[in-house]
């Protein structure tokens, strides 16, 4: 079994070494607050007067030399002056049989054997042994990291894109310090099983989630992130039903808000997270920002009937005590390979208590402060300056970064990223970047290679991740939220370069993030909206009307059909669409709304330009669209009206199937009980009936009355065509008496040092 020390920082190896010699001797440690110890790291006593001491040096990299030179130079007079009676030498570095016979002469006669010296194989050695886990597990770090647990944690990801994000998490977790917000997100969900980080942006939500994954993964269960794919979700869950699962979602309904409220997604949702709270195989972990899950709920009432904000854990930076704060800083500051000579300017005069205060402390800030990498070209003497400007102004923080440190070939790729919804395949990434350098004018700078190849290696890991979605398919996210955040508040007046990311996109789902983006009130206002709409019919429209490409054009006139410079030729390509032969589309929703706003000039002679765009119509939005737009047209076309009645009998089966109408199969059950062992019912089918006949007839509250009659549809004739029997049989198949659960979701312990501030900081 191997451990990674490297992992922890100073503080965490001492108390790793404390938890130790504890163990070995059967006596208990004593261990002081972090600081200046005086060569003392623990205490144990021998008898009742003779005081064994414990001490730490966490050198894993340091050469031998080194640590030896400042054994002799700092250690020795200490342990001279407190005379222990037994002292105990422990060192993450790795030391060799002569080595310890060195150590033990320097600090003859209180290391008594060299057996009371502990190097890096000691440790390890130690720790591997079955009846020692205990210590290892309470150590998050060292858990995470150890052998057997990555082996656990890699093999249990769903291959592809989950296996990528696990990876990632653990690769960043020895940044992460425990507060008390881990703590009651694990309670959270080991009580409900779902947990939403909500929060703004910088809070740690996804640093917290990431952790929590984690963790999860360490304890055997599978991790499926599912970027909000709720359908693949579904189908892991039903693949996988007995099994431990932990499903992901970062970012969750993020810039897709209003798409998945258009398309009804927002059921399956709501459906999705009920169901894994009524599993205590699985678990669920979403992040949100705060604004988009108040919006959600303003639109949706899914979300408010769901009740899923009862799974929600509010991260506020108010939550985080100065401890917390101060142990975040540390342990950024510990890991940041960042230069003494940085490092003394905060803590010169105690500033680490200026941030630690700061009201915009936040621990995004905090790594980006710390990051050597950003900040190595800043002059010492400035760094100080630098922290303070970022603390007081958070929403500047990729600034400095994006604009000073990159060049227009890395900006490129991620505009393109931004603006394709934040994530795009690298085959659709390449192909838009050398459009983009073609018709965009980019400062190609000095004479370095400016390939796709040679830009998206400068660009990853700083602004993009490149996960493996497949043996040989790779797909771009952004590096991190904020980044998008970032670019929508600093390049919303730049219509001219919005216009020439789309132009290199060329794709309905950059015009659908433009649409969504407006709506949302990202700084892109109607004036701006207009021109790049312009922009886009003038190099657009001619070549999408040869091509017949009527989704492209349907969302490309949506973006803002009051546009009288673009209304001529919105006019051209729907007479187009009308006079076409079997014209298809996806986008029916987008194409009525249009067509009811140009009746007047369009001439609708017949109707069956729109049968193949009726087709796969399975969201209610369109649904309602179609009915409302037969009902004003007057439309006698049989095969729509046989369409809509399809589509409507189609759609109510299949929430029915689904239970998106929630109905409560447990209270029509008359008997429930055990004979010989297996459990059966005896069921009232027809509470069912009347419970769903019920249900739908409120669903179908607010559709066109006068289109139902027309198509001749009958709820009572429709329910009673329902195999409710087998529904009914599927939810009884896995029920179970909702008997109070009695468990205890475990005890952590530990002090909260509310004065240990400069402790915490205090250096050697």
């Amino acid at each position: 079994m191997e451990y990674d020390f490297s992992k922890l920082n100073d503080r965490e190896f001492e108390t790793l070494g404390a938890s130790i010699i504890e163990k070995i001797l059967t006596k208990r440690v004593e261990t002081f607050k972090s600081g200046r110890d005086g060569g003392v790291d623990g205490r144990f006593w021998i008898g009742k007067e003779k005081e064994g001491i414990i001490q730490c040096k966490h050198y894993i990299s340091t050469p031998y030399t080194t640590l030896i030179s400042k054994l002799k130079s700092e250690e020795l007079a200490k342990v001279k002056k407190l005379n222990p009676a037994k002292y105990i030498f422990i060192t993450s570095k790795k030391l060799s049989r002569l080595n310890k016979q060195e150590i033990k002469k320097l600090f003859h006669p209180f290391i008594i054997s060299e057996a009371d010296i502990y190097g890096y194989e000691d440790l390890n050695s130690f720790l591997s042994e079955k009846d020692n886990q205990g210590i290892v597990e309470r150590n998050y770090k060292l858990w995470i990291t150890s052998t057997s647990v990555l082996d656990l944690i890699y093999n249990n990801a769903i291959k592809g894109r989950s296996e990528s994000t696990i990876r990632e998490i653990e690769e960043k977790a020895y940044k992460y310090a425990i507060t008390e917000n881990h703590r009651k997100g694990l309670k959270i969900l080991e009580d409900n099983n779902v947990v939403i980080m909500t929060g703004e942006p910088g809070i740690g939500k996804t640093t917290l989630a990431d952790n929590l994954a984690l963790y999860y993964a360490a304890k055997g269960y599978e991790f499926c992130d599912i970027e909000e794919n709720i359908s693949e979700a579904e189908s892991i869950f039903r693949e996988r039903e007995k099994k431990n699962i932990l499903f992901y979602c970062d970012d969750f309904l993020g810039s897709n808000l209003y798409d998945a409220i258009n398309n009804k997604r927002d059921s399956h949702i709501v459906k999705f997270i009920n169901r894994v709270r009524k599993d205590d195989s699985k678990k669920f972990i979403l992040t949100s920002r705060t604004t988009i899950l108040n919006k959600a709920f303003s639109l949706s009432h899914r979300f408010q009937n769901g009740n899923i904000r009862e799974n929600e854990f509010l991260l506020r930076v108010e939550n985080l005590t100065n401890v917390d704060k101060a142990k975040i800083l540390y342990n950024h500051i510990y890991h940041s390979n960042l230069n003494d000579v940085y490092l003394d300017k905060i803590y010169q005069d105690k500033r680490y208590k200026v941030i630690i205060r700061h009201r915009n402390f936040n621990p995004r800030i905090i790594e980006f402060v710390t990051d050597s990498g950003r900040v190595g070209h800043i002059p010492p003497e400035e760094y100080w300056k630098y922290i303070i400007k970022s603390l007081n102004n958070p929403e500047d923080i990729w600034a400095d970064y994006f604009q000073n440190q990159t060049d227009d070939c890395v900006r490129a790729l991620t505009f393109l990223t931004v603006y394709n919804n934040g994530k795009i395949s690298e085959e659709e990434l390449r192909r838009s970047y050398n459009t983009f350098l073609n018709i965009h004018n980019v400062n190609l700078g000095d004479q370095t290679d400016k390939s796709f190849e040679a830009v998206r290696k400068l660009a990853t890991k700083s602004l993009l991740n490149r996960n493996q979605i497949d043996e040989d398919k790779f797909e771009y996210v952004l590096f991190n939220p904020s980044i998008a955040d970032f670019v929508l508040g600093s390049y919303s007046d730049d219509s001219n370069l919005i216009s020439n990311i789309i132009k290199s996109l060329e794709n309905e789902i950059s015009i659908d993030y433009l649409q969504a983006l407006s709506g949302l009130g990202k700084k892109i206002n109607s004036s701006n909206l207009k021109r790049i709409q312009e922009n886009l019919f003038d190099f657009f429209f001619e070549r999408k009307l040869n091509e017949e490409d009527w989704d492209f054009l349907i969302l490309l006139s949506f973006l803002d059909f009051f546009n009288e410079k673009t209304n001529k030729r919105i006019e051209r390509f729907l007479n187009a669409l009308i006079e076409a032969d079997s014209p298809n589309g996806n986008r029916l929703w987008e194409l009525l709304i249009i067509l009811t706003e140009f009746e007047p000039q369009i001439e609708f002679k017949d109707f069956d330009f729109l049968h193949d765009f009726i087709e796969d119509v399975s969201d209610e939005d369109s649904l309602r669209e179609l009915f409302n737009f037969i009902d004003t047209y007057n439309i006698e076309d049989e095969h729509i009206l046989f369409q809509a009645q399809t589509l409507i009998e189609n759609y109510l089966g299949s929430i029915v199937d689904n239970n998106d109408l929630d109905v409560d199969y447990s209270k029509h059950i008359n008997e429930y009980y055990y004979p010989e062992g297996y459990p059966e019912y005896d069921i009232d089918l027809n509470g069912i009936e009347s419970e769903v006949q019920e249900s739908l007839d409120y669903y179908l509250d607010g559709f066109n009355e006068s289109v139902l009659e027309r198509i001749d549809f009958d709820m009572t004739r429709f329910v009673s065509n329902l195999d409710v029997e087998s529904m009914a049989t599927r939810f009884f198949e896995s029920y179970e008496p909702d008997y109070e659960r009695d468990y205890d979701g475990g005890h952590y312990s530990g002090s909260s040092y509310e004065d240990d501030i400069d402790a915490i900081f205090e250096r050697s």
